[in-house]
C-alpha cells in the first residue's frame, strides 16, 4: 500500500511540474547574483508567469550564447557587448512606447545621462538607448584598507606598484589594461597606439610581482574584516557591498581616469517581447528599483531613487565615493573593438603565464596560501558564514 501511495504522489508531483513548465516563462539571461530574487518571485506572483534565470560570467560568453541561437527573452550585458549585439543584428531596437515606468528624457540619473551622452558623441557614436534600457552602472576603482593605506598614497593607479602594500589585480584583460593605459598616459583605452599598448604591457609586467595576487570572486571573501589585501582593483558596486560589510574599507577612483560602464536590458530576436517589457516595467518602478539597488549595491538608473539612497538616512549615504559615479574628463566607456580585445586577452594571458599565475583564475602564491588557510579554517569550524556574490565579472 505504501508503495502504491508513493507512486501516486510522485505522479501528482510530476504532473504539477509539467503544468508549471506549460505556463508562460520568461527566460532571463543575467550575471550571477545581480538581481534581488524576492523581486523575481514578486513578478512571478503578480503576472502568473515563471522566470527561468540563466547565468553568464562574462560578456563574451553572453555574446557567444546569443549568437549560437540559445533563446532568451531578456539579457543584461554591458555597453560594448550591447554595441556588438546591435551591430550583428542579434537584438531588437527598444520600443520606448512600451516602457511605462521609466522615461529616459526625465528619469535618468545625471551621472548616467553624461555617460550615455559620451557614448553617443563623435563620428563612431552609439546611442545605447536605441537598443537597451539601463539596468545598473558604475566604474572601476581601488578598494583599500583605510587602516593600512596612507591617504598620501591615494594619488593614482601607480598605487598598484607600491611594494609596501599587499595588492590584488582583477583577473580580466580589460580591467588590467585600463589602469595600465591610464597610468602610462595613453590617449584612449579604446584605440591605443602600438607604443601606448607596449607601455601598458611594461607597466603590468612591473606591477605583477611575487607579492601580488590576481583575483576575481575571491574579493568577496578576501576583503571582509580582516581584509587580506591592502589594495584591490574593484567595481564600484562590489565596493559598496564590501564597505557595508567592512567599515575599514574605502574606495578611490584615480584622476588619471577610469572605465565607466552601463549594463542594460536587451531583447534578443525571437523573444517573448510582451513578457520582456512587462518585466522591465516591473523592475524600473520606484519601489522595485529602490529594493534592487539596495540589494545589489550598484547605481540605479532612476534619478529619484539615486538621490534618495544618497540622501541623509539613505542606504548609500556613507558610500557616495563609489555609488555617486560621475564621468570625469579622463574617464571612458569601453567600446566594441574586437581586434583590441583579442590583443588584450592574448597579452594578459602571456603576462600571467610569465609570472607563474594559474591560467584559469590567475592566483598568485599568496592567494593560494590564503585559500589553503581558509580551507583549514572551514574544516575545523563548526559554523560557516557564507557571503553571497553580488555582481558581474
Amino acid at each position: 500500500m505504501k508503495k502504491v501511495l508513493g507512486i501516486i504522489l510522485l505522479t501528482i508531483f510530476a504532473l504539477a511540474l509539467v503544468a508549471c513548465d506549460q505556463g508562460p516563462t520568461l527566460r532571463l539571461y543575467n550575471w550571477g547574483e545581480y538581481i534581488d530574487d524576492d523581486l523575481v518571485k514578486a513578478f512571478e506572483d503578480e503576472y502568473g508567469v515563471r522566470v527561468k534565470q540563466i547565468a553568464f560570467d562574462s560578456n563574451e560568453v553572453a555574446i557567444t550564447q546569443i549568437k549560437a541561437g540559445n533563446q532568451y527573452d531578456l539579457a543584461i550585458p554591458s555597453d560594448y557587448a550591447i554595441e556588438q549585439l546591435a551591430a550583428e543584428d542579434l537584438i531588437l531596437e527598444i520600443d520606448w512606447s512600451k516602457i511605462t515606468s521609466f522615461n529616459p528624457n526625465t528619469d535618468l540619473a545625471d551621472g548616467l545621462s553624461l555617460i550615455l551622452t559620451q557614448m553617443a558623441s563623435g563620428a563612431n557614436g552609439f546611442d545605447l538607448l536605441d537598443y537597451a534600457i539601463p539596468y545598473f552602472w558604475g566604474n572601476v576603482g581601488l578598494l583599500y584598507n583605510k587602516e593600512v593605506v596612507s591617504s598620501e598614497d591615494l594619488t593614482g593607479w601607480d598605487l598598484l606598484h607600491n611594494s609596501e602594500y599587499k595588492i590584488a589585480f582583477y583577473n580580466s584583460s580589460r580591467d588590467a589594461f585600463m589602469p595600465a593605459l591610464k597610468a602610462t598616459g595613453a590617449q584612449s583605452i579604446n584605440n591605443p597606439t602600438t607604443a601606448e599598448f607596449n607601455a601598458a604591457v611594461s607597466w603590468l609586467n612591473t606591477g605583477l610581482t611575487t607579492n601580488t595576487d590576481v583575483i576575481t570572486d575571491e574579493i568577496f571573501d578576501a576583503m571582509l574584516k580582516p581584509a587580506r589585501y591592502d589594495v584591490v582593483v574593484a567595481y564600484s558596486g562590489d565596493a559598496n557591498y564590501l564597505m557595508s560589510e567592512n567599515d575599514d574599507l574605502g574606495f578611490f577612483t584615480p584622476e588619471e581616469g577610469s572605465n565607466v560602464f552601463v549594463d542594460g536590458f536587451v531583447i534578443p530576436k525571437n523573444s517573448n517581447t510582451d513578457l520582456a517589457y512587462d518585466f522591465i516595467n516591473f523592475m524600473l518602478t520606484y519601489e522595485n528599483a529602490l529594493q534592487n539597488t539596495e540589494y545589489v549595491g550598484y547605481s540605479t538608473p532612476r534619478k529619484d531613487v539615486f538621490l534618495d539612497v544618497l540622501a541623509s538616512g539613505g542606504a548609500f549615504e556613507d558610500y557616495s565615493d563609489s555609488y555617486d559615479v560621475r564621468i570625469n574628463e579622463n574617464d571612458e566607456v569601453y567600446r566594441y573593438n574586437a581586434a583590441l580585445k583579442e590583443q588584450m586577452d592574448t597579452k594578459w594571458q602571456e603576462i600571467l603565464a610569465s609570472k607563474g599565475y594559474d591560467g584559469e583564475e590567475g592566483l598568485g602564491a599568496g592567494a593560494i596560501i590564503g585559500i589553503a588557510i581558509v580551507v583549514v579554517l572551514v574544516l575545523s569550524s563548526t559554523a560557516i558564514s557564507i557571503v553571497k556574490k553580488k555582481r558581474r565579472i
